[in-house]
């Protein structure tokens, strides 16, 4: 039940940092979002916020290293000769 309750919390936090680089004109980049995040659970004292901030920074690394393995597979692929 908690891990519902973190994984919701988390995906609420990353949804709240975004709109907030959103509001503020910034671009939206996986550091900016880690450093926002990063940002929110340096201001709370609420712990079950510091475990949702730090498994949504968990999440947000996760998917950077996917999408840069993604990348690279696509890299090698187009450098590979066809015959």
């Amino acid at each position: 039940m908690k891990n519902d309750f973190e994984e919701k919390m988390a995906d609420i936090m990353i949804g709240e940092a975004v709109t907030a680089l959103l509001n503020e004109d910034a671009a939206i980049s996986w550091a900016a979002l880690t450093d926002r995040l990063r940002s929110a659970i340096e201001n709370t004292t609420d712990e079950d916020r510091v475990r949702a901030g730090l498994r949504a920074i968990e999440e947000v690394r996760r998917e950077m290293q996917i999408r840069a393995g993604e990348k690279a597979g696509v890299a090698s692929l187009t450098e590979q000769k066809l015959h």
